[in-house]
C-alpha cells in the first residue's frame, strides 16, 4: 500500500505540473508581451519612462498550478531623477507608501530634454506634488489603448492574427487572447522601480531585504475607488523571491495549498498571495532545516493548521499579517461567514490529511485526490448542469473575457484582501489573535 507522502507526490506530478502546457503558451505569450511593450516605448511620455519588464506573480515564483494560462508581467516605471523621490509610509494606509516628487520636479524643470516629463508629471501629482495613482493609471491605460490601436487590436504568432481585448482589472492593465486553440491573458501591471535605500521597512523585515538593489510602488487603486488617490502598494517581489529559494518542499507545499482551494469553491477568498504570505512567515518561524528535513505530508498538515489558526472566528479573530508591514492584516475584510466555512474546510482536511498519514485506505486515498484535482483532471464526467448552475455545482456566469483571480497588486506578486473561521488554538508568529 502507497503512503501519503507517495500519494502526495504523484498528485504534484499528475495535477500541479505545468510543463506538458508550457511551451506552447509561452510561445505565443513571448511574441505577445514583445510586440506590446515594443509598441508602448513609442508612446510618449510613458516610453521615456518605461526600463524593462519581469515575469512576476506566481508563473514567476514557479508557483503556477495547472495550465499556464495566466501571465503577470511587471512593466517597471523609473523617472528621471528617481532617486530623488521622497518615499513615506502611508499612515492612513498600512502596507502603503506615498510618493513625493518634489525634488525631481525641481530639477526637472530647469532640463529642456526632459521638458516632456516634467509637463506630464505636473498633471498626475497634487498641489503638494505627491503622485497620484488613479491620474498615472489614466496616463498609462491611455498609453495601452493607443498603443494597441496601432496594432490593429490584434498580434501576429507564426502568421496567424489574433485578436486581443484590453481591460483594466485593479492595478492591471490585462490583455485577453481568446483564440479557439490558444486562450490566455496577460496582466501588466505597472511599478515605480524604486532603490534599496528607499525603502521603509522595520528593523524586522530588513533582514529579509539584504543584497535586494530595488523594491516597486505599485499603483493599485483603493477599494472603494477614491479619485485623487496618493497612496501607493509597497511590493517587496525580488525579496520574497530570494526568500523561497532553496527551501526544498516549500514550492510543492504551496502549489498544493493553492489546488486545495481551487477544489473548494468556499476557499475561492484565499488568494495566491495570502498562501504564499503564510509561508513567508513560516521561512521567518522554523529553522532552515525544517524545509528539508521533514516530509512533504508533515509540512503540509503543519500549513494547514497554521492557515486555520489565521482563520480562527470564535471569540476573536485570527489574522494573516502583511509580511512586509505587519500593522496590515490581509484578513480583516473577510465576514463571520467567510471566516467560518473556510476555517471548517481547513480543519477537515488537516484531520483527513492527519489520518491518512495514520492509515491510507482506498477511501482516504481518493479523498486526498478529489482534494487536489478536479473532474476533469481525474477523468471523470463532469456533472449535470442543474438550475442554472455550471458544472461544477456552482452558479453559471457568462464572463468574456474570463475574470482573473484578483492578485495582490503586484506582478503580481501582489497584496492583501480577507478571509474565515472559529478556532482557539494558540497563535503563530504570523497569526495574532485580538
Amino acid at each position: 500500500m502507497s503512503n501519503l507522502e507517495q500519494e502526495l507526490q504523484r498528485n504534484v506530478a499528475n495535477f500541479i505540473n505545468i510543463d506538458a502546457n508550457r511551451k506552447v503558451y509561452t510561445r505565443h505569450y513571448d511574441a505577445l508581451r514583445d510586440t506590446i511593450y515594443s509598441t508602448l516605448k513609442s508612446e510618449m511620455p510613458m516610453g521615456k519612462w518605461l526600463c524593462g519588464h519581469k515575469l512576476g506573480g506566481s508563473y514567476g515564483d514557479n508557483l503556477k498550478i495547472t495550465k499556464p494560462d495566466e501571465f503577470d508581467l511587471v512593466i517597471y516605471l523609473k523617472f528621471p531623477e528617481n532617486d530623488k523621490i521622497i518615499v513615506k509610509k502611508d499612515p492612513r494606509k498600512p502596507g502603503n507608501v506615498t510618493l513625493d516628487m518634489t525634488e525631481v520636479l525641481n530639477i526637472l524643470h530647469n532640463q529642456e530634454h526632459n521638458k516632456i516629463t516634467f509637463t506630464n508629471l505636473k498633471k498626475i501629482v497634487t498641489a503638494n506634488n505627491l503622485l497620484l495613482e488613479d491620474k498615472l493609471q489614466d496616463m498609462i491605460s491611455g498609453a495601452f489603448k493607443r498603443a494597441l490601436n496601432k496594432m490593429g487590436d490584434k498580434v501576429i504568432v507564426d502568421g496567424r492574427p489574433s485578436k486581443i481585448v484590453y481591460r483594466r482589472c485593479g492595478p492591471a492593465h490585462t490583455v485577453f487572447i481568446d483564440e479557439p486553440n490558444m486562450k490566455y491573458s496577460v496582466d501588466f501591471v505597472p511599478a515605480v522601480r524604486l532603490s534599496a535605500k528607499q525603502n521603509v521597512l522595520g528593523p524586522e523585515q530588513l533582514k529579509y531585504f539584504r543584497n535586494i538593489q530595488y523594491w516597486d510602488a505599485i499603483p493599485k487603486p483603493l477599494k472603494p475607488f477614491q479619485s485623487n488617490n496618493i497612496s501607493f502598494r509597497a511590493s517587496y517581489y525580488d525579496a520574497e523571491k530570494e526568500m523561497l529559494k532553496d527551501k526544498e518542499k516549500l514550492k510543492s507545499v504551496i502549489k498544493l495549498m493553492k489546488k486545495f482551494r481551487d477544489s473548494k469553491p468556499n476557499m475561492n477568498n484565499i488568494k495566491s498571495y495570502y498562501i504564499k504570505t503564510l509561508l513567508l512567515w513560516q521561512i521567518k518561524s522554523r529553522p532552515a532545516t525544517y524545509w528539508k528535513n521533514k516530509k512533504l505530508y508533515e509540512i503540509l498538515i503543519d500549513m494547514f493548521d497554521e492557515l486555520s489558526k489565521c482563520l480562527a472566528v470564535t471569540g476573536r479573530n485570527g489574522k494573516l499579517l502583511f509580511f512586509w508591514d505587519p500593522n496590515l492584516d490581509m484578513f480583516a475584510a473577510f465576514t463571520q461567514n467567510q471566516r467560518s466555512s473556510m476555517y471548517d474546510c481547513v480543519v477537515a482536511k488537516q484531520y483527513s490529511l492527519m489520518r491518512a498519514a495514520g492509515n491510507l485506505t482506498k477511501d482516504i486515498s481518493d479523498n486526498v485526490t478529489c482534494s487536489f484535482s478536479n473532474r476533469e483532471e481525474r477523468g471523470e464526467p463532469q456533472r449535470r448542469p442543474q438550475n442554472g448552475q455550471a458544472g461544477n455545482g456552482q452558479p453559471a456566469a457568462a464572463v468574456n473575457p474570463p475574470q482573473r483571480r484578483p492578485q495582490n497588486g503586484q506582478a503580481g506578486n501582489g497584496q492583501p484582501a480577507a478571509a474565515v473561521s472559529p478556532a482557539q488554538k494558540q497563535p503563530a508568529t504570523n497569526c495574532v489573535i485580538t
